[in-house]
């Protein structure tokens, strides 16, 4: 009987009659709630918030919906849909986008479509925002992307002015910047902010020369203090077997000499060299093995070589002379 009432009961109070639904998951579907709520795309667009908020898998029919459902009740919180979301067709989304004039999502979605340099367009043309232009080539770290921002902001003296101010922030090769610059354009207070550049990347490269040296004191104390320890002694014990016969390598009966490795492993000296000596002795046959069966195939073609000589010969001595029967 309630699957039949859903509009009404949001009518009735949204805010339970949404809860209900999301505890009772395994007795509806999503479709049949979708249903019954599409002639009223407001509630629509809170119960598969809702649901997206819940899982974002469950409701993946009606992602593209959604799109437009957030751009016309809840702008703000498009971003983060479309951040979250898999199943929305990336050019419809763009599409609806440009039409509500939503520039910061259609940077995203243009990221994501793969075309870095029309989203870094958005932000010069249509945001203006300088910062943001900055931090997205560089998380880009795309070397072209800096090409067309310094570009682009060549043709704007307050664009241009306003990169210089923000430039030194950034690990980007302002450098590039600085020179680009023609000799008569007329930039507000540009000494100051060509100074405020080099003493940015002068502090940049401080703080890299201090986390070098922090490292390399790091890499020495950790390296005197292995060497210390592989410096320690071994202790071997009436307990200590051989790692090769199994024996106790204490014998009191017979002194013997005692190969002593940093890992703790204990080795009779006469053990240690038959081992060496019967790993050589496999390693020799091996190769000799490998020897002869590079050998095998080449005397086998040769026999054939002389079988099919013979039986050519054969049978021309045959059709020249006697006859084969």
């Amino acid at each position: 009987h309630v699957k039949g009432c859903v509009r009404q009961m949001m009518h009735l109070h949204q805010e339970k009659t949404v809860e209900l639904f999301m505890e009772n998951l395994h007795r509806f579907t999503v479709r049949e709630v979708g249903e019954q709520l599409r002639y009223d795309p407001k509630m629509l667009h809170v119960f598969l918030h809702a649901l997206f908020q819940k899982d974002p898998n469950l409701g993946a029919e009606y992602h593209n919906k959604q799109v437009e459902l957030y751009a016309q009740y809840d702008p703000t919180l498009l971003r983060s849909f479309l951040q979250n979301s898999n199943f929305y067709d990336l050019e419809q989304a763009l599409k609806l986008c440009k039409e509500k004039k939503m520039y910061n999502e259609m940077v995203f979605i243009l990221k994501r479509m793969g075309s870095d340099s029309d989203a870094l367009m958005i932000i010069i043309y249509k945001l203006q925002d300088v910062k943001q232009a900055i931090e997205f080539v560089e998380t880009s770290n795309d070397d072209e992307l800096w090409e067309v921002l310094i570009k682009h902001s060549l043709e704007s003296n307050l664009f241009l002015s306003d990169l210089l101010g923000h430039v030194g922030d950034h690990y980007v090769d302002s450098l590039k910047l600085v020179t680009q610059i023609p000799e008569n354009k007329d930039i507000p207070q540009l000494k100051r902010k060509i100074l405020n550049i080099f003493t940015d990347k002068m502090l940049q490269v401080s703080v890299q020369e201090g986390c070098v040296g922090i490292l390399k004191r790091d890499c020495a104390e950790l390296n005197a203090s292995f060497v210390e320890i592989k410096r320690q002694g071994v202790m071997v014990d009436n307990h200590t077997l051989c790692c090769f016969c199994k024996r106790y390598v204490l014998n009191p009966r017979k002194k013997q000499k005692l190969h002593v490795y940093w890992g703790g492993t204990v080795a009779h000296a006469a053990c240690y060299e038959a081992e060496r000596e019967r790993q050589e002795q496999a390693m020799r046959e091996q190769s000799e093995q490998a020897a002869l069966a590079e050998l095998e195939p080449i005397s086998d073609m040769d026999d054939r070589k002389v079988s099919s000589a013979r039986e050519g010969g054969a049978i021309g001595r045959r059709r020249i002379g006697q006859p084969a029967y």
